[in-house]
């Protein structure tokens, strides 16, 4: 256990960096979206059941959404020392870490020692696992059940517990609550109890409770979530077929699209391309353990997600975060057969394989400069001298609490989000007289926001219309804020 705590150890002196940064830079609208629920839970009653956003303007701001347990946790943390964003990087750091560990001991359990130590190194050191492994993002919660689901499920398979049957419906169900698209799992499981039972698995009764287990409190969830969004709710679009994120299935006929997925995305972004060689040459790696094609299963159903998805793995790249984990896998075993540092047969295998050992070790050592290149340019856009915190601190001073306000950034919320204030986010081409006479009505005292989004989105002239028309707040060089009264 020594090895798997030195690495343990290491992630998380990567993922305290800027630890204590408030949110803002790459990603900071899903960041924003999540610091807003948990700071709503925390003054408004923690109430779990009715999540709320600040951008909903004269609407209730109860948002169709996942299940929010990660901002609720953070919301308790928040009871104790007080509100600040360092908190949900906590919550979401210690998952990212867990992950590593539950990982390992899936790993360890099903192929060997050294493969399960690699498969760590490189989980915990890969750039965005790195990066929303201290994000004030739920999705480092998700992945962390996901992989005790299938961890405690395989260990439900060899023993036949309560326990580990209880623990693995419980994972993968909260996996699926967090991120609906986490059914994916089903695959790997159905693969597992087939090992197990064969055909037999259809007429198994403990099989159909699990399912109950996990699909009813999702689809009791989700149910209610919806019945936020017509009673008055705002929706992050979970259910926007053929529009947004699901089912834009004419993706799959551009070439662009698997560029852009599997070598700007997975090759590039995730993986680095000298990982992406090594998770390449690993799948040609002959299986030779017991159960060890649940890593095939478990990266196909994650490939079966990406293309019903299709848009969303283009949009947004965490979406694909759960390919790191089977692909870390692929690539520990390819280290661990030619780049085995922790087996007393190393210089043997080096020996034999001296080509191949040194081009393992080149392309790990690349896969760690790349990942930190890659993760200090994220880093360098959390400052606090960005026009966003200069505008959270003016519009504090010249509104009360309960002021509503209209914030011009592309539809980010962030700037509501440290304004501490509720309201609308708009794009400038939506600003005119019409659109904010209608706000007004609604009670918006203000409009604030960056300049350079303004010209950005090719309407400077949205600056002037501003300015000449309304009361002028503050006019500087990287912003402005208007009085609407």
């Amino acid at each position: 256990m020594k090895k798997i705590a030195i690495i343990l150890s290491g992630a998380v002196i990567l993922r305290m960096i800027n630890i204590f940064s408030p949110v803002s830079g790459w990603h900071s609208w899903r960041q924003a979206d999540t610091g807003s629920i948990a700071r709503n839970f925390y003054e408004n009653g923690f109430n779990i059941l009715y999540p709320q956003i600040n951008w909903g303007g004269s609407r209730t701001g109860f948002v169709e959404s996942e299940f929010q347990i990660f901002p609720f946790l953070v919301s308790i943390l928040y009871s104790v020392f007080g509100i600040n964003d360092t908190w949900g990087r906590v919550v979401s750091l210690v998952c990212s870490v867990f992950t590593i560990f539950g990982l390992y001991l899936l790993v360890r359990k099903i192929i060997n020692e050294e493969t399960a130590i690699w498969s760590a190194v490189i989980y915990a050191i890969l750039p965005l696992n790195i990066f929303y492994g201290r994000a004030f993002m739920p999705d480092s919660a998700m992945l962390m059940c996901s992989v005790y689901g299938i961890y405690f499920f395989y260990r439900w398979t060899e023993n036949e517990s309560i326990k580990y049957f209880i623990l693995s419906g419980l994972f993968i169900s909260l996996a699926a609550l967090i991120k609906l698209p986490a059914l994916y799992l089903g695959l790997p499981l159905i693969y597992l109890v087939y090992q197990k039972s064969g055909w037999k698995l259809f007429t198994d009764l403990r099989l159909y409770i699990l399912a109950i287990l996990i699909i009813a409190p999702v689809a009791l969830w989700y149910y209610h979530a919806h019945q936020l969004f017509l009673n008055g709710g705002s929706s992050f679009g979970i259910w926007t077929y053929g529009q947004d994120k699901w089912g834009m299935f004419s993706l799959l006929t551009d070439p662009a699209w698997y560029n852009d997925i599997f070598f700007k995305s997975i090759a590039e972004r995730h993986l680095t391309y000298p990982a992406f060689i090594l998770f390449v040459w690993g799948l040609f790696i002959k299986r030779t353990f017991t159960n060890e094609k649940l890593f095939d299963v478990w990266l196909i159903a994650v490939l079966i997600f990406i293309f019903i998805a299709a848009q969303a793995h283009r949009a947004q790249e965490y979406y694909t975060l759960p390919f790191t984990i089977p692909a870390s896998v692929f690539t520990g075993k390819f280290l661990a057969k030619y780049l085995p540092l922790f087996s007393r047969k190393f210089k043997e295998i080096y020996k034999a394989n001296k080509l191949i050992t040194s081009f393992a070790v080149i392309c790990f050592l690349l896969t760690g400069v790349l990942s930190y290149l890659r993760v200090a340019r994220f880093y360098s856009s959390e400052s606090l001298s960005q026009p966003i915190f200069k505008i959270a601190a003016e519009v504090q001073s010249v509104t009360k609490p309960g002021d509503k306000i209209i914030t011009i950034g592309d539809g980010n919320p962030v700037y509501l989000y440290h304004s501490h204030r509720f309201g609308w986010t708009a794009m400038p081409q939506q600003i005119d007289s019409l659109f904010i006479a209608s706000r007004v009505k609604e009670g918006a005292k203000l409009i604030a926001g960056e300049k350079n989004v303004f010209i950005q989105n090719s309407s400077a002239g949205k600056i002037d219309f501003l300015l000449n028309n309304y009361k002028v707040i503050k006019n500087e060089p990287d912003y402005i804020i208007v009085g609407l009264e």
